[in-house]
């Protein structure tokens, strides 16, 4: 294997994967390699790395449109219209088909819950004011244009694992695959640990899913 360059941004990872793969055959799909790892990780990874505001956004209607980019929920904050003695409150989460969220709340009242409604947030009831919303956004997916982003920077072998392992997917090798899915959960346990504010989510199960897909995979070739 030839020297490797330390690994910084998209293209010293593309040069390292194609290094490990050590097949001309497979080269050409390692940028979708790269995009089906940042796939997983949205999927697999929720850390305080990946939390996201909108900052105060203006509710119009019944609400706001939800981020392009989100994953997934972390705190929704109703702040009322300038010169309201009303304090700023945190919203509950609920179905859209609720009781809670259809009836269970003063029509008049502040807000007390938000759901989701194609693609906006709307609140109940929704009284004028401004929401901000932090949550878990997708992972900026690396390109020659984008080179970087936060996760590229922090743990730049969490990339080249999970790329390998994609590899190895597609190449149907479980033994391989499983070998690369290894080096990567403890890597991510090393880096960003278990804790509440820092977990991984449903890797054992991803795993469990990958195993059931590849012997599928195998029993029709």
């Amino acid at each position: 294997m030839a020297d490797l360059a330390r690994i910084t941004d998209y293209q010293s990872l593309l040069a390292n994967v194609e290094a490990y793969l050590v097949r001309d055959d497979l080269q050409a799909f390692a940028p979708t390699f790269i995009q089906m790892a940042e796939d997983r990780f949205n999927t697999d990874l929720k850390v305080v790395d990946m939390h996201k505001a909108t900052g105060d956004v203006t509710i119009v209607d019944d609400g706001v449109d939800k981020p392009a980019d989100f994953i997934d929920w972390v705190a929704v904050r109703w702040k009322p219209v300038t010169g309201s003695l009303q304090r700023p409150l945190y919203l509950a989460y609920r179905e859209p088909d609720s009781p809670e969220f259809r009836n269970r709340h003063r029509p008049t009242g502040v807000p007390q819950f938000y759901t989701v409604l194609a693609g906006r947030v709307v609140l109940a009831p929704p009284i004028p004011g401004t929401v901000n919303l932090t949550y878990y956004a997708r992972l900026p997916a690396l390109t020659a244009a984008a080179p970087t982003n936060w996760l590229i920077t922090k743990a730049p072998m969490i990339y080249l694992y999970g790329t390998l392992l994609e590899a190895m997917l597609f190449q149907k090798d479980e033994d391989r695959a499983a070998q690369w899915f290894g080096l990567l959960d403890k890597r991510l346990a090393a880096v960003f640990g278990a804790g509440d504010t820092q977990k991984t989510a449903q890797r054992t199960g991803r795993v469990a899913v990958d195993a059931a897909e590849a012997n599928a995979a195998k029993s029709t070739n």
